[in-house]
């Protein structure tokens, strides 16, 4: 087991925001220091411990490192060999003595991929296994604070792997240019856009605020589910072989504005008028035509009225115009649909208790969300016809009391109130309150007063006949 230790250097931590709530912070770093450490080598029929010419390159290589950490009347030694590492003896953390093993160790480093390069560039997995071994090999070098230089000798460790790979002249021809491909990128890597998190999280909100998610015969069920993804991260991690550390590319805006781009092709063309008419999920095209027309106008609405008139006064004055010929439209369109419409109807118990249950995940929940829509209508109406005792109960084997503590409400009162609203109970919670605690197996209230406890098995019952 490696001992590492690294210390990095903070330059500020700022809050990172979604939707109004810290969901993480941001450390920016001013770059950290860690010591060169020790790898093992791989095993295979080549040995650099047997090898002659490996031999000889280890002892004419030491030298000539060696020679170069001490210095000579021409050039002084580390740390004083350039300005860069220089700037380590301000470094509280740097002693010289800590780095004089470094020649030697540099220099087995050499050997090692050398002699992993040549028993795996056949192998079937021959790309990952060796670059995966030479980033391991280049982390052992250890850190260096900003404006302190690079590794120490991590230059020479690639000149040295480059010009032996060079003279492999059994390796395939396109095997070694993919190699020394990976090498030279990895020496001059290209300069990549600073990935700025706040960018990321408002960008991402833009996108949930603008999708149609109150269109809720289409995309209801969605809304929770998108409010509680960050898709910072490009892509899946990816774990090297030998150092067991994953690393995983971050979004840049654009490259998060592409990815936003194709989910929502892929949730429009999953989620349509054909796929929800094959399901029989159309039960009422007048109400789907007025959800279509008010979300059509509120996203024109959220892009705004600009105009680029060279005149500035007919600027508002071809705003004003546009507006208006929108607003009489959308006046005309949900006109005639609301005529089309039946009389309405009073909202039933159920559907109240629905919208309620929806504005807090309660159709995302793990029992919740695989039921079959006319199941889900079941239970809601088991809840409804129900009384108090036997919903606080349900609402305990379903999870949705422990998903509301942790998700929504803080404060147990503020949840008891909220709860007690649903069901027109006391305005204080009490009975909430009281019904909640006899669930426990230890409890100082009345079991005969508050009598949830007693639905335990009923409530599972009903939910798995409609599992």
């Amino acid at each position: 087991m490696i001992n590492r230790h690294t210390t990095f250097f903070v330059n500020e931590i700022k809050p990172l925001e979604f939707c109004g709530k810290i969901v993480a912070w941001d450390v920016g770093l001013n770059g950290a220091f860690e010591l060169p450490f020790e790898i093992e080598p791989t095993t295979g029929e080549h040995d650099y411990t047997t090898c002659e010419g490996c031999k000889k390159t280890l002892t004419e290589l030491t030298k000539t490192l060696t020679k170069k950490f001490n210095g000579n009347e021409q050039k002084k030694g580390f740390p004083f060999c350039c300005s860069h590492h220089s700037n380590l003896v301000k470094v509280k953390q740097f002693e010289r003595a800590f780095f004089v093993n470094v020649p030697v160790m540099v220099v087995k480093k050499i050997l090692y991929t050398n002699q992993h390069i040549i028993n795996n560039h056949s192998s079937e997995n021959w790309y990952k296994v060796i670059t995966d071994y030479i980033e391991w090999a280049v982390e052992s070098f250890g850190k260096m604070p900003n404006d302190c230089g690079e590794s120490l000798y991590l230059s020479d460790y690639f000149l040295y792997v480059t010009d032996l790979l060079k003279r492999n002249k059994e390796m395939k021809a396109e095997t070694k240019a993919r190699l020394l491909e990976f090498l030279n990128k990895y020496q001059t890597p290209n300069e990549s856009p600073k990935t700025d998190w706040n960018i990321l999280l408002s960008t991402y909100q833009r996108w949930y605020k603008e999708f149609p998610f109150e269109l809720n015969t289409y995309f209801g069920n969605l809304k929770q589910h998108f409010a509680k993804q960050l898709p910072i991260l490009n892509g899946e991690p990816e774990v090297n072989i030998y150092s067991g550390l994953a690393k995983v590319k971050m979004h840049t805006k654009s490259s998060l504005i592409e990815a936003l781009i194709n989910l929502t092709d892929s949730i429009l063309t999953q989620i349509n008028g054909v796929t929800l008419y094959e399901k029989g999920l159309i039960t009422d095209t007048n109400k789907i035509k007025i959800e279509l027309v008010i979300n059509s106008r509120k996203l024109k609405l959220k892009q705004g009225y600009v105009n680029s008139s060279p005149n500035e006064e007919q600027r508002y004055r071809t705003i004003l115009k546009e507006w208006f010929a929108d607003e009489k439209r959308f006046i005309d369109e949900i006109t005639t649909l609301i005529k089309a419409l039946p009389p309405q109807q009073n909202e039933t118990k159920s559907d109240k208790l629905k919208a309620e249950l929806g504005k807090y995940g309660f159709f995302e929940l793990t029992a919740v969300k695989p039921l079959s829509e006319p199941n889900k209508q079941n239970l809601i109406e088991l809840i409804s016809s129900n009384d108090l005792p036997y919903n606080i109960a349900m609402f305990d084997y379903l999870g949705f009391l422990t998903h509301l503590k942790k998700e929504h409400f803080t404060i147990n009162t503020k949840l008891h109130k909220e709860i007690s609203r649903w069901f027109n109970s006391d305005k204080e919670g009490r009975a909430v309150k009281g019904n909640i605690s006899t669930l426990l197996e230890y409890t100082t209230e009345s079991k005969s007063r508050y009598t949830a406890h007693k639905h335990k098995e009923t409530v599972k019952n009903n939910y798995q006949i409609l599992k």
